[in-house]
Protein backbone atom coordinates (compact mmCIF):
# COMPACT_ATOMS: atom_id res chain seq x y z
CA UNK A 1 0.00 0.00 0.00
CA UNK A 2 1.71 3.53 -1.71
CA UNK A 3 0.53 6.85 0.55
CA UNK A 4 2.47 9.96 -1.10
CA UNK A 5 3.17 12.42 1.24
CA UNK A 6 0.76 14.83 2.16
CA UNK A 7 0.35 18.11 2.13
CA UNK A 8 -1.19 19.68 5.47
CA UNK A 9 -3.76 21.98 4.69
CA UNK A 10 -2.71 25.87 4.87
CA UNK A 11 -6.67 27.48 5.02
CA UNK A 12 -8.43 24.72 7.26
CA UNK A 13 -11.49 27.37 7.46
CA UNK A 14 -11.87 26.52 3.43
CA UNK A 15 -11.45 22.46 3.16
CA UNK A 16 -14.35 22.94 5.73
CA UNK A 17 -16.20 24.25 3.34
CA UNK A 18 -15.21 22.04 0.93
CA UNK A 19 -16.00 19.31 2.69
CA UNK A 20 -19.05 20.47 3.89
CA UNK A 21 -20.71 21.34 0.33
CA UNK A 22 -19.29 18.04 -0.94
CA UNK A 23 -21.47 16.97 1.98
CA UNK A 24 -24.53 18.62 0.63
CA UNK A 25 -24.39 18.13 -2.88
CA UNK A 26 -23.91 14.00 -2.16
CA UNK A 27 -26.50 13.79 0.45
CA UNK A 28 -28.67 15.76 -2.15
CA UNK A 29 -28.79 13.31 -4.91
CA UNK A 30 -31.42 11.07 -6.07
CA UNK A 31 -30.82 8.08 -8.09
CA UNK A 32 -34.22 7.00 -9.17
CA UNK A 33 -33.56 5.10 -11.84
CA UNK A 34 -33.12 1.76 -11.36
CA UNK A 35 -30.14 0.63 -14.06
CA UNK A 36 -27.73 -2.13 -13.25
CA UNK A 37 -24.92 -0.16 -10.45
CA UNK A 38 -27.99 1.83 -8.90
CA UNK A 39 -27.82 -0.28 -5.41
CA UNK A 40 -23.97 -0.42 -6.08
CA UNK A 41 -24.24 3.51 -6.02
CA UNK A 42 -26.51 4.07 -3.24
CA UNK A 43 -23.85 2.30 -1.23
CA UNK A 44 -21.33 4.55 -2.38
CA UNK A 45 -23.45 7.41 -1.81
CA UNK A 46 -24.44 5.71 1.17
CA UNK A 47 -20.18 5.70 2.11
CA UNK A 48 -19.42 8.50 1.29
CA UNK A 49 -21.83 10.68 3.88
CA UNK A 50 -20.75 8.26 6.87
CA UNK A 51 -17.01 9.42 6.01
CA UNK A 52 -17.84 12.54 5.66
CA UNK A 53 -19.92 13.22 8.58
CA UNK A 54 -17.87 10.97 10.96
CA UNK A 55 -14.38 11.32 10.04
CA UNK A 56 -13.39 14.19 7.49
CA UNK A 57 -15.31 16.80 8.65
CA UNK A 58 -15.34 16.04 12.21
CA UNK A 59 -11.30 15.97 12.28
CA UNK A 60 -10.89 19.37 9.89
CA UNK A 61 -13.67 20.72 12.25
CA UNK A 62 -11.18 20.01 15.36
CA UNK A 63 -7.78 19.66 14.55
CA UNK A 64 -6.73 19.68 17.82
CA UNK A 65 -8.15 16.14 18.78
CA UNK A 66 -6.20 13.73 19.50
CA UNK A 67 -5.61 10.75 16.91
CA UNK A 68 -8.25 8.16 16.87
CA UNK A 69 -7.60 4.28 17.82
CA UNK A 70 -10.16 2.11 17.34
CA UNK A 71 -9.39 -1.49 18.84
CA UNK A 72 -12.03 -3.71 16.75
CA UNK A 73 -12.89 -7.14 15.71
CA UNK A 74 -15.01 -10.16 15.36
CA UNK A 75 -17.22 -11.46 18.63
CA UNK A 76 -15.24 -13.27 21.02
CA UNK A 77 -11.62 -12.02 19.80
CA UNK A 78 -10.56 -10.36 23.07
CA UNK A 79 -10.45 -7.01 22.17
CA UNK A 80 -11.28 -5.45 25.54
CA UNK A 81 -8.70 -8.14 27.31
CA UNK A 82 -5.95 -6.75 24.61
CA UNK A 83 -7.37 -3.12 25.57
CA UNK A 84 -6.84 -3.87 29.26
CA UNK A 85 -3.37 -5.45 28.83
CA UNK A 86 -2.52 -2.07 27.05
CA UNK A 87 -3.70 0.35 29.95
CA UNK A 88 -2.19 -1.91 32.52
CA UNK A 89 -5.85 -1.71 34.38
CA UNK A 90 -8.90 -3.26 34.26
CA UNK A 91 -10.90 -0.41 32.77
CA UNK A 92 -13.56 -2.27 30.67
CA UNK A 93 -15.38 -5.35 30.84
CA UNK A 94 -14.05 -8.62 29.13
CA UNK A 95 -15.45 -12.18 29.77
CA UNK A 96 -17.89 -14.87 27.96
CA UNK A 97 -21.27 -13.24 27.73
CA UNK A 98 -21.73 -11.83 24.54
CA UNK A 99 -21.26 -9.36 23.36
CA UNK A 100 -19.08 -7.98 26.05
CA UNK A 101 -18.87 -4.40 25.01
CA UNK A 102 -22.00 -2.83 24.58
CA UNK A 103 -21.22 0.98 24.48
CA UNK A 104 -17.98 1.88 23.27
CA UNK A 105 -15.29 2.98 25.46
CA UNK A 106 -13.30 6.07 24.74
CA UNK A 107 -9.45 5.96 26.76
CA UNK A 108 -7.44 9.17 26.59
CA UNK A 109 -4.72 10.81 28.70
CA UNK A 110 -6.19 13.53 30.76
CA UNK A 111 -4.78 16.85 29.55
CA UNK A 112 -6.48 15.82 26.05
CA UNK A 113 -10.12 15.76 28.05
CA UNK A 114 -10.65 19.10 26.64
CA UNK A 115 -9.89 18.24 22.65
CA UNK A 116 -11.67 15.19 21.91
CA UNK A 117 -13.70 14.81 18.92
CA UNK A 118 -17.51 13.71 18.36
CA UNK A 119 -16.36 9.81 18.61
CA UNK A 120 -16.99 10.33 22.45
CA UNK A 121 -19.94 12.07 22.15
CA UNK A 122 -22.00 8.46 22.67
CA UNK A 123 -19.41 6.54 24.40
CA UNK A 124 -18.04 5.76 27.97
CA UNK A 125 -15.17 8.40 28.25
CA UNK A 126 -12.32 7.19 30.79
CA UNK A 127 -9.52 9.46 31.56
CA UNK A 128 -6.33 7.64 32.50
CA UNK A 129 -2.56 8.75 32.41
CA UNK A 130 -1.94 5.09 31.07
CA UNK A 131 -2.95 6.50 27.28
CA UNK A 132 0.21 8.74 25.74
CA UNK A 133 -0.77 12.38 25.09
CA UNK A 134 -2.32 12.26 21.31
CA UNK A 135 -3.76 9.49 21.09
CA UNK A 136 -7.40 8.02 22.06
CA UNK A 137 -7.98 4.03 22.45
CA UNK A 138 -11.49 3.00 21.96
CA UNK A 139 -12.59 -0.45 22.58
CA UNK A 140 -15.78 -1.10 19.68
CA UNK A 141 -18.31 -3.40 19.74
CA UNK A 142 -17.87 -6.60 17.68
CA UNK A 143 -18.22 -6.05 13.79
CA UNK A 144 -19.98 -8.97 13.35
CA UNK A 145 -22.37 -8.50 16.41
CA UNK A 146 -25.84 -10.34 16.92
CA UNK A 147 -27.03 -6.51 17.95
CA UNK A 148 -27.29 -4.52 14.70
CA UNK A 149 -26.80 -1.03 16.52
CA UNK A 150 -23.46 -2.83 17.77
CA UNK A 151 -22.72 -3.69 14.43
CA UNK A 152 -23.86 -0.12 13.28
CA UNK A 153 -21.64 1.99 16.35
CA UNK A 154 -18.82 -0.09 15.12
CA UNK A 155 -18.78 0.76 11.47
CA UNK A 156 -19.01 4.34 12.35
CA UNK A 157 -15.90 4.15 14.85
CA UNK A 158 -13.94 2.67 11.98
CA UNK A 159 -15.12 5.30 9.45
CA UNK A 160 -14.12 7.87 12.44
CA UNK A 161 -10.54 5.90 12.83
CA UNK A 162 -7.04 7.37 12.14
CA UNK A 163 -5.74 4.32 13.56
CA UNK A 164 -7.35 0.59 13.56
CA UNK A 165 -6.05 -2.24 15.99
CA UNK A 166 -7.97 -5.72 14.59
CA UNK A 167 -8.14 -8.08 17.05
CA UNK A 168 -8.99 -11.62 16.15
CA UNK A 169 -8.11 -15.05 16.82
CA UNK A 170 -6.52 -18.54 15.43
CA UNK A 171 -9.80 -19.49 14.90
CA UNK A 172 -11.38 -16.46 13.45
CA UNK A 173 -8.78 -14.84 11.46
CA UNK A 174 -10.47 -16.12 8.73
CA UNK A 175 -13.89 -14.41 8.51
CA UNK A 176 -14.85 -12.15 5.93
CA UNK A 177 -16.35 -8.97 7.84
CA UNK A 178 -13.12 -8.19 9.51
CA UNK A 179 -11.42 -8.17 5.81
CA UNK A 180 -14.05 -6.08 4.40
CA UNK A 181 -13.48 -3.21 7.00
CA UNK A 182 -9.65 -3.63 6.22
CA UNK A 183 -10.00 -3.18 2.80
CA UNK A 184 -12.48 -0.20 3.22
CA UNK A 185 -9.24 1.04 5.98
CA UNK A 186 -6.94 0.40 3.15
CA UNK A 187 -8.34 1.96 0.31
CA UNK A 188 -8.67 5.37 2.97
CA UNK A 189 -4.88 4.82 4.00
CA UNK A 190 -5.73 4.39 7.67
CA UNK A 191 -3.05 3.40 9.63
CA UNK A 192 -3.88 -0.15 10.72
CA UNK A 193 -2.19 -3.21 12.19
CA UNK A 194 -3.63 -6.61 13.13
CA UNK A 195 -3.34 -8.61 16.50
CA UNK A 196 -3.19 -12.27 16.34
CA UNK A 197 -5.02 -12.93 20.10
CA UNK A 198 -5.32 -16.36 21.88
CA UNK A 199 -2.74 -18.60 19.43
CA UNK A 200 -1.71 -21.69 21.13
CA UNK A 201 2.07 -22.86 20.51
CA UNK A 202 1.34 -25.45 18.30
CA UNK A 203 -0.74 -23.81 15.86
CA UNK A 204 1.11 -20.62 16.25
CA UNK A 205 3.57 -20.64 13.16
CA UNK A 206 0.65 -22.31 10.65
CA UNK A 207 -1.45 -19.39 11.77
CA UNK A 208 0.78 -16.50 11.01
CA UNK A 209 2.25 -17.73 8.06
CA UNK A 210 -0.92 -18.56 6.57
CA UNK A 211 -2.13 -14.56 7.88
CA UNK A 212 0.89 -13.39 6.67
CA UNK A 213 -0.24 -14.82 3.00
CA UNK A 214 -3.31 -14.08 3.65
CA UNK A 215 -2.15 -9.77 4.19
CA UNK A 216 -0.30 -10.63 1.21
CA UNK A 217 -3.02 -11.88 -0.74
CA UNK A 218 -5.11 -8.27 -0.03
CA UNK A 219 -1.80 -5.99 -0.23
CA UNK A 220 -1.32 -5.79 3.30
CA UNK A 221 1.84 -6.88 3.83
CA UNK A 222 2.96 -3.48 5.04
CA UNK A 223 0.76 -3.88 7.96
CA UNK A 224 2.27 -4.75 11.84
CA UNK A 225 1.09 -7.97 13.13
CA UNK A 226 1.43 -9.00 17.27
CA UNK A 227 1.02 -12.47 18.31
CA UNK A 228 -0.49 -12.93 21.90
CA UNK A 229 0.00 -16.41 23.06
CA UNK A 230 -3.08 -18.59 25.13
CA UNK A 231 -3.12 -17.39 28.47
CA UNK A 232 -2.82 -21.53 29.68
CA UNK A 233 -3.65 -20.78 33.33
CA UNK A 234 -7.50 -20.06 31.90
CA UNK A 235 -7.66 -16.35 33.69
CA UNK A 236 -9.58 -13.36 32.16
CA UNK A 237 -6.54 -10.61 32.49
CA UNK A 238 -3.54 -10.52 29.85
CA UNK A 239 0.00 -9.88 31.81
CA UNK A 240 1.06 -6.55 30.41
CA UNK A 241 4.14 -8.13 28.85
CA UNK A 242 2.47 -10.19 26.05
CA UNK A 243 1.27 -7.13 24.71
CA UNK A 244 4.47 -5.38 25.01
CA UNK A 245 5.68 -5.15 21.39
CA UNK A 246 1.56 -3.80 20.84
CA UNK A 247 1.82 -0.91 23.42
CA UNK A 248 5.79 -0.06 22.34
CA UNK A 249 4.78 0.22 18.84
CA UNK A 250 1.28 2.42 20.54
CA UNK A 251 3.91 4.81 22.23
CA UNK A 252 6.42 4.96 18.77
CA UNK A 253 3.44 6.28 16.96
CA UNK A 254 2.34 8.53 20.12
CA UNK A 255 6.04 9.80 19.50
CA UNK A 256 5.97 10.25 16.11
CA UNK A 257 3.04 12.56 16.78
CA UNK A 258 -0.56 12.01 16.45
CA UNK A 259 -0.93 14.69 13.99
CA UNK A 260 0.95 12.88 11.22
CA UNK A 261 -1.22 9.93 11.90
CA UNK A 262 -3.93 12.06 11.20
CA UNK A 263 -2.80 13.98 8.16
CA UNK A 264 -1.77 10.71 7.02
CA UNK A 265 -5.55 9.20 7.20
CA UNK A 266 -6.78 12.63 6.51
CA UNK A 267 -4.75 12.31 2.42
CA UNK A 268 -6.05 9.12 2.15
CA UNK A 269 -9.71 9.43 3.02
CA UNK A 270 -9.72 12.31 0.78
CA UNK A 271 -8.04 11.05 -1.77
CA UNK A 272 -10.37 8.40 -1.64
CA UNK A 273 -13.31 10.96 -1.85
CA UNK A 274 -11.76 12.59 -5.11
CA UNK A 275 -12.16 9.19 -6.78
CA UNK A 276 -15.66 8.19 -5.26
CA UNK A 277 -16.68 11.23 -6.61
CA UNK A 278 -15.47 10.76 -10.11
CA UNK A 279 -17.14 7.45 -9.97
CA UNK A 280 -20.87 9.21 -8.65
CA UNK A 281 -20.00 11.73 -11.36
CA UNK A 282 -20.43 9.04 -13.84
CA UNK A 283 -22.84 6.95 -11.85
CA UNK A 284 -25.11 10.02 -12.56
CA UNK A 285 -24.33 10.88 -16.16
CA UNK A 286 -25.68 7.34 -17.01
CA UNK A 287 -29.31 8.15 -14.83
CA UNK A 288 -29.50 11.44 -16.47
CA UNK A 289 -28.82 9.61 -19.90
CA UNK A 290 -31.20 7.04 -19.27
CA UNK A 291 -33.36 9.86 -18.45
CA UNK A 292 -32.76 11.72 -21.62
CA UNK A 293 -33.62 8.32 -23.34
CA UNK A 294 -36.93 7.35 -21.90
CA UNK A 295 -37.91 11.00 -21.74
CA UNK A 296 -37.39 11.51 -25.87
CA UNK A 297 -39.35 8.62 -26.36
CA UNK A 298 -42.51 9.63 -24.10
CA UNK A 299 -41.98 13.18 -26.27
CA UNK A 300 -41.51 11.24 -29.97
CA UNK A 301 -45.16 8.92 -28.67
CA UNK A 302 -46.88 12.24 -27.71
CA UNK A 303 -46.08 13.99 -31.60
CA UNK A 304 -46.98 11.18 -32.81
CA UNK A 305 -50.32 11.01 -31.01
CA UNK A 306 -51.05 14.63 -32.15
CA UNK A 307 -50.30 14.12 -35.58
CA UNK A 308 -52.71 10.98 -35.69
CA UNK A 309 -55.95 11.70 -37.89
CA UNK A 310 -54.17 14.62 -39.42
CA UNK A 311 -55.95 17.95 -40.24
CA UNK A 312 -59.49 16.55 -39.87
CA UNK A 313 -59.15 14.55 -36.96
CA UNK A 314 -61.98 16.11 -35.82
CA UNK A 315 -64.42 14.21 -38.15
CA UNK A 316 -63.75 10.83 -35.11
CA UNK A 317 -65.75 13.24 -32.53
CA UNK A 318 -69.07 11.13 -32.34
CA UNK A 319 -71.77 14.04 -33.77
CA UNK A 320 -74.74 11.25 -34.79
CA UNK A 321 -76.99 12.17 -31.96
CA UNK A 322 -75.68 15.98 -32.07
CA UNK A 323 -77.10 15.96 -36.04
CA UNK A 324 -79.98 14.82 -34.66
CA UNK A 325 -80.91 17.06 -32.80
CA UNK A 326 -79.78 19.85 -35.14
CA UNK A 327 -82.05 18.62 -37.79
CA UNK A 328 -84.89 18.10 -35.67
CA UNK A 329 -84.41 21.41 -34.12
CA UNK A 330 -84.24 23.17 -37.99
CA UNK A 331 -86.96 21.12 -39.27
CA UNK A 332 -90.76 22.14 -39.62
CA UNK A 333 -92.41 22.92 -36.35
CA UNK A 334 -88.94 22.68 -34.84
CA UNK A 335 -88.26 24.79 -31.71
CA UNK A 336 -85.37 26.91 -34.13
CA UNK A 337 -87.87 26.95 -36.96
CA UNK A 338 -88.93 30.38 -37.11
CA UNK A 339 -86.06 32.36 -35.45
CA UNK A 340 -85.79 34.68 -38.09
CA UNK A 341 -89.66 35.70 -36.67
CA UNK A 342 -88.50 37.89 -34.04
CA UNK A 343 -92.04 38.16 -32.92
CA UNK A 344 -92.36 34.28 -32.48
CA UNK A 345 -88.91 34.70 -30.25
CA UNK A 346 -90.45 37.24 -28.05
CA UNK A 347 -92.79 34.32 -26.85
CA UNK A 348 -92.36 32.59 -23.46
CA UNK A 349 -93.38 29.24 -24.71
CA UNK A 350 -90.99 29.98 -27.92
CA UNK A 351 -87.82 30.96 -25.58
CA UNK A 352 -88.35 27.69 -23.28
CA UNK A 353 -88.35 25.34 -26.40
CA UNK A 354 -85.19 26.87 -28.23
CA UNK A 355 -83.21 26.82 -24.31
CA UNK A 356 -83.99 23.27 -23.54
CA UNK A 357 -82.93 22.10 -27.07
CA UNK A 358 -79.98 24.12 -26.92
CA UNK A 359 -79.17 23.20 -23.77
CA UNK A 360 -79.17 19.18 -25.20
CA UNK A 361 -77.30 20.25 -28.02
CA UNK A 362 -74.75 21.33 -25.41
CA UNK A 363 -74.75 18.80 -23.60
CA UNK A 364 -74.24 16.50 -25.86
CA UNK A 365 -71.78 18.46 -27.56
CA UNK A 366 -69.83 18.70 -23.94
CA UNK A 367 -69.85 15.04 -24.13
CA UNK A 368 -68.52 13.95 -27.54
CA UNK A 369 -65.49 16.27 -27.41
CA UNK A 370 -64.66 14.91 -23.95
CA UNK A 371 -65.28 11.51 -24.66
CA UNK A 372 -62.42 12.27 -27.66
CA UNK A 373 -60.10 14.36 -26.15
CA UNK A 374 -60.13 11.78 -22.98
CA UNK A 375 -59.48 8.89 -25.61
CA UNK A 376 -57.05 10.75 -27.77
CA UNK A 377 -54.88 11.06 -23.93
CA UNK A 378 -55.53 7.68 -23.10
CA UNK A 379 -54.51 6.31 -26.63
CA UNK A 380 -50.80 8.44 -26.67
CA UNK A 381 -50.47 6.78 -23.03
CA UNK A 382 -50.96 3.15 -24.22
CA UNK A 383 -48.60 4.75 -27.17
CA UNK A 384 -46.27 5.76 -24.54
CA UNK A 385 -46.51 2.29 -22.34
CA UNK A 386 -45.55 -0.08 -25.36
CA UNK A 387 -42.82 1.83 -26.55
CA UNK A 388 -40.93 2.38 -22.71
CA UNK A 389 -41.53 -1.67 -22.21
CA UNK A 390 -39.90 -2.79 -25.27
CA UNK A 391 -37.29 -4.56 -23.63
CA UNK A 392 -37.35 -6.30 -20.04
CA UNK A 393 -34.32 -4.55 -19.31
CA UNK A 394 -35.05 -1.24 -20.35
CA UNK A 395 -35.51 1.80 -17.99
CA UNK A 396 -39.07 2.59 -19.63
CA UNK A 397 -40.08 -0.47 -18.21
CA UNK A 398 -39.42 1.21 -14.83
CA UNK A 399 -40.99 4.30 -15.88
CA UNK A 400 -44.07 3.15 -17.20
CA UNK A 401 -44.95 1.12 -14.04
CA UNK A 402 -44.71 4.58 -11.96
CA UNK A 403 -48.30 5.61 -12.47
CA UNK A 404 -51.60 3.85 -11.01
CA UNK A 405 -54.28 3.41 -14.01
CA UNK A 406 -56.97 3.82 -12.05
CA UNK A 407 -55.75 7.64 -10.86
CA UNK A 408 -54.32 7.89 -14.40
CA UNK A 409 -57.69 7.87 -15.46
CA UNK A 410 -59.65 9.81 -13.08
CA UNK A 411 -56.87 12.53 -13.90
CA UNK A 412 -57.45 11.80 -17.84
CA UNK A 413 -61.22 12.14 -17.71
CA UNK A 414 -61.03 15.46 -15.34
CA UNK A 415 -58.61 17.04 -17.72
CA UNK A 416 -60.67 16.18 -20.77
CA UNK A 417 -63.24 18.00 -19.29
CA UNK A 418 -61.50 20.93 -18.31
CA UNK A 419 -60.45 21.24 -21.82
CA UNK A 420 -63.43 20.91 -23.41
CA UNK A 421 -65.12 23.56 -21.11
CA UNK A 422 -61.97 26.46 -21.86
CA UNK A 423 -62.69 24.83 -25.73
CA UNK A 424 -66.52 26.43 -25.16
CA UNK A 425 -65.36 29.45 -23.80
CA UNK A 426 -62.73 30.02 -26.85
CA UNK A 427 -65.95 29.60 -29.62
CA UNK A 428 -67.89 31.69 -26.99
CA UNK A 429 -65.68 34.92 -27.43
CA UNK A 430 -65.21 34.30 -30.94
CA UNK A 431 -68.58 34.30 -31.98
CA UNK A 432 -69.52 36.84 -29.76
CA UNK A 433 -66.77 39.08 -32.20
CA UNK A 434 -68.41 38.83 -35.22
CA UNK A 435 -70.74 41.60 -36.46
CA UNK A 436 -74.03 40.48 -36.03
CA UNK A 437 -73.31 38.40 -32.87
CA UNK A 438 -75.40 41.05 -30.85
CA UNK A 439 -78.53 40.45 -33.03
CA UNK A 440 -78.09 36.87 -33.08
CA UNK A 441 -77.72 36.92 -29.21
CA UNK A 442 -81.22 38.77 -28.83
CA UNK A 443 -82.43 35.47 -31.06
CA UNK A 444 -80.81 32.54 -29.92
CA UNK A 445 -79.01 34.29 -27.07
CA UNK A 446 -75.65 34.51 -26.18
CA UNK A 447 -75.24 30.60 -25.18
CA UNK A 448 -76.93 29.52 -27.92
CA UNK A 449 -74.47 30.98 -30.72
CA UNK A 450 -71.96 29.52 -28.42
CA UNK A 451 -73.34 26.20 -29.19
CA UNK A 452 -74.33 26.96 -32.64
CA UNK A 453 -70.40 27.79 -33.11
CA UNK A 454 -68.85 24.80 -31.73
CA UNK A 455 -71.34 22.42 -33.42
CA UNK A 456 -70.36 23.79 -36.93
CA UNK A 457 -67.18 22.91 -35.94
CA UNK A 458 -67.88 19.61 -35.32
CA UNK A 459 -69.36 19.40 -39.06
CA UNK A 460 -72.78 20.75 -38.12
CA UNK A 461 -74.51 22.27 -41.41
CA UNK A 462 -77.82 23.30 -39.61
CA UNK A 463 -75.85 24.32 -36.86
CA UNK A 464 -73.80 26.63 -39.52
CA UNK A 465 -76.57 27.87 -41.29
CA UNK A 466 -78.12 28.97 -38.40
CA UNK A 467 -75.37 30.98 -37.65
CA UNK A 468 -75.45 32.55 -41.61
CA UNK A 469 -78.91 33.35 -40.65
CA UNK A 470 -78.48 35.06 -37.38
CA UNK A 471 -74.72 36.88 -37.45
CA UNK A 472 -72.97 36.68 -40.65
CA UNK A 473 -73.23 34.98 -44.25
CA UNK A 474 -69.56 33.93 -43.80
CA UNK A 475 -68.48 31.46 -40.98
CA UNK A 476 -65.65 29.81 -42.23
CA UNK A 477 -62.73 31.44 -40.56
CA UNK A 478 -65.00 31.68 -36.99
CA UNK A 479 -65.42 27.91 -38.00
CA UNK A 480 -61.52 27.21 -39.13
CA UNK A 481 -60.74 28.75 -35.53
CA UNK A 482 -63.02 26.66 -33.23
CA UNK A 483 -61.38 23.99 -34.57
CA UNK A 484 -58.08 25.26 -33.80
CA UNK A 485 -58.82 25.81 -30.58
CA UNK A 486 -60.53 22.42 -29.93
CA UNK A 487 -56.91 20.76 -31.65
CA UNK A 488 -55.30 22.97 -29.12
CA UNK A 489 -57.22 21.46 -26.17
CA UNK A 490 -56.84 18.00 -27.93
CA UNK A 491 -52.55 18.19 -28.13
CA UNK A 492 -53.23 19.74 -24.69
CA UNK A 493 -54.36 16.79 -22.94
CA UNK A 494 -51.57 14.61 -25.01
CA UNK A 495 -48.96 16.64 -23.35
CA UNK A 496 -50.15 16.70 -20.10
CA UNK A 497 -51.05 13.06 -20.13
CA UNK A 498 -46.51 12.65 -21.31
CA UNK A 499 -45.63 15.56 -18.67
CA UNK A 500 -47.49 13.13 -16.05
CA UNK A 501 -45.40 9.98 -17.31
CA UNK A 502 -42.34 11.67 -17.53
CA UNK A 503 -42.84 13.32 -13.98
CA UNK A 504 -40.75 10.65 -12.18
CA UNK A 505 -37.69 11.47 -14.08
CA UNK A 506 -38.63 15.53 -13.08
CA UNK A 507 -36.23 15.47 -10.10
CA UNK A 508 -33.45 18.02 -9.78
CA UNK A 509 -30.68 14.97 -9.90
CA UNK A 510 -32.04 13.98 -13.56
CA UNK A 511 -30.84 17.46 -14.85
CA UNK A 512 -27.83 17.90 -17.06
CA UNK A 513 -25.61 20.19 -14.95
CA UNK A 514 -25.87 17.51 -12.04
CA UNK A 515 -22.85 15.71 -12.97
CA UNK A 516 -20.91 18.81 -13.41
CA UNK A 517 -21.60 20.02 -9.56
CA UNK A 518 -20.44 16.69 -8.71
CA UNK A 519 -17.38 16.90 -10.29
CA UNK A 520 -16.53 20.59 -9.72
CA UNK A 521 -16.92 19.03 -5.91
CA UNK A 522 -13.94 16.91 -6.87
CA UNK A 523 -12.10 19.55 -8.15
CA UNK A 524 -12.13 22.17 -5.20
CA UNK A 525 -10.61 19.52 -2.89
CA UNK A 526 -8.14 18.87 -5.15
CA UNK A 527 -7.03 22.50 -5.36
CA UNK A 528 -7.23 22.21 -1.50
CA UNK A 529 -5.36 19.10 -0.79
Amino acid sequence: MTIRPMKTWSYPGALLDALVDTRRVVAGLELPIPLGNAESTRELRAHMLDQLDHHLIPRVRDEASPAIVVVAGSTGAGKSTVVNALLGEQLTASGVLRPTTRVPHVFHHPLDADVLTSVAHEAKVVATDAVPRGLAIVDSPDLDSVRAENREVAENLLEAADLWIFVTTAARYGDAVPWEALRRGAERGASIAMVLNRVTLDVAAQVRRELVQRLADEDLEALPLFVIPEDTRGGKDLPADVVGGLGRWLESVAAASAATIVERTMHGATESLKEWLETLAERMDDQISAAKEVRAEVRRCAAQAEAKGGDAWYQEIATGSLASRWESACAEGGPLYKLRHSMWTKRRSAREQRDAVLEAIRKDVLASVEATLAAAAADASDTMVAALTDGEESPGVWLAGQRDPRDARIIRDRRAADATRAWMTKCHEQVMRLPGAQRGAEILGEEGLTVALASAALGSEEARTVLGVLVTPSVSEPVHLARAELTGARRYCINREALDMMKPTDVPSLLPEVSSTVRLRRAELRGLM
